[in-house]
């Protein structure tokens, strides 16, 4: 009986060395990692080497902007004109190296210190003939410094307004829809990413405006170039919230003889005077 008992004993002492045995060689699923792969998300990374780049330049913005410029008659008398608008912009760097940069604006309030001639006093235009318009800008972007410098020369396209005081006047106030701009340009930026969060950038711009408003009275088409120099920077805060500021310096430069007043002395109109300004942005990166 004892004998029995002793083997019993010894019988479960070997299964139970077995089990053990058999435990400690099994692999061992660590639990944190269990959790972290059930709930891991895998995405598919760009190997693009723009990627660093599309941290900033795949968004889109709301803007908040103001502007000041000079206008000069053919006394050389100058007057000074205030805008604020409201900008709407989208951007795109795309991984095989194409950039396009589509915005619109309009002016929401305009003021001018102008006391005499043609767009001066209380009218609701003054000789600024910029109230808004819609441009795209399309190029191709060489990454100069891996993930840091990036080079991108473009073309713009847009249609922008020509609402001066005089313009309005020298079609009898008919039909103002077609006071307007046809543009053209050739620019180029060039980027700095100095890290995840802060990206800052300059870009120069050589436009024409071709005056589409059909002048009458032998005044000529309204056509000028603008040479448009800016500094801007972009701050990716938080996911995928950016914040933008930009400013700028314009020079006027008119390509026809601008139209007379009652006394033969050219009326006021933008000139190479200088006219700047800023805006500030907020939008979502994609």
């Amino acid at each position: 009986m004892r004998l029995r008992i002793i083997a019993t004993v010894m019988s479960c002492f070997c299964a139970t060395c077995s089990l053990a045995t058999t435990m400690t060689t099994m692999p061992v699923l660590d639990e944190s990692s269990t959790v972290a792969n059930t709930n891991v998300i895998s995405y598919p990374v760009s190997t693009s080497k723009y990627s660093s780049f599309q941290q900033f330049d795949k968004q889109f913005n709301l803007g908040y902007g103001m502007s000041q410029g000079t206008l000069k008659n053919g006394a050389n008398e100058i007057s000074g004109v205030t805008q604020s608008s409201i900008n709407l912009e989208i951007e795109r760097l795309f991984n095989n190296g194409v950039w396009f940069l589509v915005d619109g604006n309009i002016v929401i309030s305009t003021l001018n210190n102008q006391v005499n001639g043609v767009g001066s006093g209380n009218s609701m235009f003054n000789q600024q003939p910029n109230l808004g318009g819609l441009n795209a800008k399309v190029g191709y972007a060489f990454a100069m410094v891996p993930d840091t410098l990036l080079l991108t020369p473009y073309a713009l396209i847009g249609r922008n307004t020509n609402l001066s005081a005089s313009t309005v006047q020298n079609n009898n106030d008919a039909n103002i829809t077609n006071d307007f701009y046809y543009t053209g340009g050739l620019g180029g930026r060039l980027e700095y990413r100095i890290n995840n969060m802060f990206d800052v950038y300059a870009d120069e711009l050589v436009a024409y405006n071709w005056d589409q408003s059909g002048p009458v009275g032998g005044i000529q088409p309204q056509n000028n170039m603008i040479f448009t120099s800016t500094l801007g920077a972009k701050f990716n805060l938080y996911k995928q919230l950016q914040l933008g500021v930009n400013g700028f310096y314009s020079i006027y430069q008119p390509m026809a003889s601008l139209p007379t007043d009652s006394t033969g002395t050219s009326i006021y109109a933008p000139c190479n005077c200088g006219y700047y300004g800023g805006m500030v942005t907020i939008g979502l990166t994609y």
